[in-house]
């Protein structure tokens, strides 16, 4: 297939299924995050720019990051009006564009962690200057595609002409200033919508900064320039940024030596440092393979603890990010694969089904009776009930931008047709580049229901290439009654034509490389791209425990939608070995019981959602 693209904003909608049901309830969803952004303890605060613009009385707080968690809210209110056209959500926007254009300094620069309080610009990396204005730029191009409007824009050229000042030609000084790097990403889109080519420049010299000034080694991926980069290491959002900006840059200068780097950095991750749900970030506290600090970050092969993980949101997303920029660029299957792995389970256990209520870390195990103590900062992260506000308020807002803007990771756009990269609900009225029109109609239930229908309503007269990935989980799958493999498919089609893709899914056991001590001996379940947990209330037996339990390998498992839960949920009933456990560090072999004993798994990005419970990803063989 040819060179892929994004469609525009707007041009493909969703209309039923699972991801249409995550923002069906968009206004509640969105009222909710601003009623925290102006909440005067909440870590991320609109208030800022109003303290700024001179509008509202007060000072600074909380998080040096916190404008850029404003501005992905307002990416993901932009998303979610390109589709609707819902004046409400146009009105919430239009109440803080003043208060953003009048906290920007005259010669472009802003960020209200610097203005409204003594610290200097450019003295701290840490003080996350770029991570802010590269939300920006991101929200900017995104509000004006959806808006026409043009006031956002206009703050964020500004701003990015006054990034061209102080780092092109690049400044070695500077070279440690790219902590969480957002903003390669946010130049490259300006680039794209602009044409202005200093920009794409730019986002080049930040990739190309990496190794030029050790600041934070390993934690800021600044130990080893990327290009020679063997591994990720260090923050995992940050990490996932700059990979993410810099397959955005490839996109477009084709240097081979940094594709390269980027396959050799995702292989390494895939093969050594990635959970079974798709987090990627081990460690809150740690060292890296290097010797150097590193918090929240990438942890050494293999290492993948499950009470302890750390797997914050905002990383796991970042990764996804990263792994669809990846299938743009390369056209292989196994970047779709991760993708749509994270987006069903680490992706998205963050946050609560109806959206208001959020996890920072994503741990695979928890025990509601034996909480982690935070020690010298170690287990500071441990989630133990979902919050509204918080100290660290990234992650929601994360999550909201990738839920409304789902719809551009659904399908793209080729010179000779189009790409289904997930299977949802979601229309597609779009063009090709050569202007003729193109319109797809895909309805399904995926992934609780195995059919897919796509149907052809616009296509070229002389018809088009459409490419269809086949989850790698799915070696039996059929398309209009034909067995097709896993990986891509092109279908030669016209308007009129119908596709009905079957993907055969039931409950799957796996277990994880021998090297993952953590989970050697254990099980897991995966139904179709879903992972699954169980959780101490689904246990039948209140006289036995999540730790008394161990999951024979002839498991038989039975259907069930789970009417205590939204959206149609598939619950999978299952029959558990009893295995007594002892109180003692180490004592004698207590043999398995005869007793087995009901419970039902649910799939993991839905824990939490009811009372304090136990919950393990992984449970013992037996």
């Amino acid at each position: 297939m040819s060179t892929v693209q994004s469609v525009k904003l707007g041009e493909a909608k969703l209309t039923e299924g699972f991801w249409a049901n995550r923002v069906k309830d968009y206004m509640h969803v969105i009222r909710s995050m601003e009623k925290s952004l102006l909440n005067e303890g909440n870590a991320a605060r609109l208030l800022n720019f109003g303290i700024a613009a001179g509008v509202i009385e007060g000072t600074f707080a909380i998080n040096d990051w916190s404008d850029g968690d404003c501005y992905k809210f307002l990416e993901g209110c932009s998303n979610q009006y390109a589709v609707t056209k819902d004046p409400e959500i146009l009105e919430i926007i239009n109440r803080y564009i003043p208060w953003i254009e009048d906290s920007q300094e005259s010669d472009g620069y802003i960020n209200t962690q610097i203005t409204l309080t003594s610290k200097e610009r450019w003295k701290n990396p840490n003080a996350h200057e770029l991570y802010n204005l590269g939300h920006l730029f991101t929200a900017a191009c995104v509000h004006y595609e959806a808006t026409e409007d043009s006031r956002l824009l206009e703050v964020a050229k500004r701003a990015a002409d006054y990034l061209c000042k102080v780092f092109i030609p690049l400044n070695k000084e500077l070279g440690d200033f790219c902590f969480n790097p957002s903003q390669i990403m946010g130049l490259v889109e300006l680039y794209r919508l602009t044409d202005e080519r200093r920009y794409l420049e730019l986002a080049d010299i930040f990739v190309t900064m990496r190794g030029t000034k050790l600041g934070n080694g390993d934690q800021n991926q600044n130990r080893v320039p990327l290009r020679e980069e063997t591994k990720p290491v260090g923050h995992a959002v940050t990490a996932s940024y700059l990979y993410a900006g810099a397959a955005d840059v490839y996109a477009h200068t084709k240097e081979e030596a940094l594709l390269t780097a980027l396959e050799r950095i995702w292989n390494d991750m895939i093969s050594k440092r990635i959970y079974i749900t798709g987090g990627v970030c081990p460690y809150y506290e740690g060292v890296s393979e290097r010797g150097d600090r590193i918090q929240e970050a990438f942890g050494d092969e293999y290492n993948l603890p499950n009470r302890i993980s750390y797997n914050e949101t905002c990383a796991n997303i970042a990764a996804a990010m990263w792994a669809h920029r990846m299938l743009h660029i390369t056209n292989k299957p196994v970047y779709g694969d991760w993708m749509e792995n994270i987006l069903f389970n680490a992706g998205i256990s963050g946050g609560s089904l109806d959206m208001t209520r959020y996890f920072y870390a994503n741990p695979l195990s928890h025990r509601a009776k034996e909480h982690l103590t935070p020690t010298f900062r170690q287990y500071a992260h441990a989630p133990n009930e979902r919050f509204v506000t918080f100290g660290c308020w990234c992650c929601p807002p994360q999550l909201w931008r990738t839920m409304t803007g789902l719809p551009r990771w659904i399908y793209s756009l080729s010179e000779n047709g189009v790409r289904i990269n997930l299977f949802a609900g979601c229309d597609l009225d779009s063009q090709l580049p050569s202007g003729e029109p193109v319109k797809v109609s895909m309805s399904t239930s995926y992934p609780w229901d195995e059919e897919v229908k796509i149907r052809m309503d616009a296509a070229p007269a002389e018809g088009m290439e459409l490419q269809i990935r086949i989850p790698a989980w799915c070696p039996n799958a059929t398309l209009n009654g034909r067995t097709v493999e896993s990986g891509h498919h092109s279908i030669p089609v016209r308007a009129g034509d119908e596709l009905t893709i079957i993907l055969p899914m039931q409950a799957t056991l796996y277990q994880a490389n021998p090297m993952v001590e953590q989970a050697n001996g254990m099980l897991a379940v995966k139904r179709g791209p879903v992972v699954y947990c169980l959780e101490g209330c689904d246990i039948a037996s209140d006289d036995v425990t999540i730790d008394e339990l161990a999951l024979p390998t002839d498991a038989v498992f039975t259907e069930a939608t789970m009417e205590d839960m939204l959206y149609g949920i598939i619950g999978l009933h299952t029959e558990l070995i009893y295995r007594p456990k002892g109180n003692a560090l180490y004592h004698p072999l207590l043999k398995d019981s005869e007793q087995r004993v009901a419970v039902r798994m649910i799939p993991y990005f839905t824990w939490a959602n009811r009372k304090e419970s136990d919950m393990s990803v992984w449970l013992p063989r037996a």
